[in-house]
């Protein structure tokens, strides 16, 4: 199960970070609140304690108390933790999977894709001693990168426009005779899944970024674009990233939209964390990541399956 070689790797992230001045953090796996994202699915379950019977979740990410953390701690942060995401079982998901989220005073996306780009590299050269992998076949310098809008990606590799949705409608009609018409959300991920993502950092480490506001999750708007990113290596998706959103008033707008599409979707009405909510008013001007470390140890060992590592 390469334990020398994920230890090394581990090893390097840590001291990359030690080395940058972040304090590593830990937060608690079994939550009261779970993360609203409507596109996960958190594990729910009931435990005991000397106040009775509880509803706990295990946590998603730890992004909520990390963030917490940060808006009183004021210095960069990292962990590296376990995660849980209910149903997402496949050769790229596992329901348990590690997680390195991390956040950084004072970076804007560029700083943080810099960021993400040196810890690939330190995590490369911390098992062969450069910075060049082999992956899926094709060999990757990761001290290369590109860096490419969503506009332009869609643009790329579909000659359509994330905007314009009668583009988008009459190109997925072509490629795959529907008839019905799509609402926006579904058109934009069906492209986007089918179409666009599979084709990023085909030939580099890419990184994809300026979202639409609507799946701009807890990130800032600014030029009607969310501030957010993706990392990319030959169609797997590595990290994301976020200039991160402060005000507590559209932190709450975004999430009871997100806690009601739950409720549509799957019945369930999750309790919102109104003590996160109220702390991101302290949240400094920073950015944060996560990596999927299972898929990084993929990409290292040059694995096509999640499941091998």
């Amino acid at each position: 199960m390469y334990y020398v070689e994920k230890s090394r790797v581990l090893k390097a992230i840590r001291e990359y970070f030690y080395r940058t001045d972040a304090i590593e953090v830990f937060t608690n796996i079994l939550r009261e609140y779970p993360n609203l994202d409507s596109n996960i699915v958190p594990i729910e379950l009931s435990y005991n304690n000397r106040e009775g019977s509880k509803r706990g979740f295990l946590h998603t990410s730890p992004e909520y108390e990390m963030k917490m953390i940060i808006s009183q701690l004021k210095k960069d942060i990292f962990q590296i933790t376990k995660v849980f995401r209910d149903y997402e079982d496949t050769r790229k998901h596992k329901i348990e999977f590690t997680m390195l989220e991390w956040y950084r005073i004072g970076f804007d996306l560029n700083d943080m894709m810099d960021d993400t780009q040196n810890i690939l590299i330190e995590s490369a050269v911390s098992l062969y001693k450069k910075p060049v992998i082999t992956y899926s076949g094709k060999r990757y310098d990761l001290r290369e990168s590109m860096r490419i809008t969503v506009s332009e990606a869609f643009y790329r590799f579909t000659s359509v426009y994330p905007d314009r949705y009668e583009d988008m409608m009459n190109f997925l009609k072509e490629k795959e005779n529907i008839q019905n018409e799509l609402d926006y959300e579904e058109l934009f991920f069906r492209i986007y899944a089918f179409y666009v993502e599979p084709f990023l950092g085909s030939e580099k480490l890419t990184f994809i970024y300026n979202y639409p506001p609507r799946f701009s999750a807890l990130s800032k708007i600014e030029n009607n674009v969310g501030q957010r990113f993706e990392a990319y290596i030959n169609g797997l998706e590595l990290v994301n990233g976020y200039y991160e959103l402060n005000e507590p008033d559209k932190v709450k707008k975004i999430l009871e939209a997100e806690r009601e599409r739950k409720k549509i979707e799957t019945g369930k009405d999750y309790p919102v964390d109104e003590e996160f909510i109220e702390k991101t008013k302290d949240l400094p001007d920073c950015s944060g990541a996560s990596l999927g470390i299972d898929r990084l140890f993929m990409v290292l060992l040059n694995k096509s399956n999640i499941n091998d590592i």
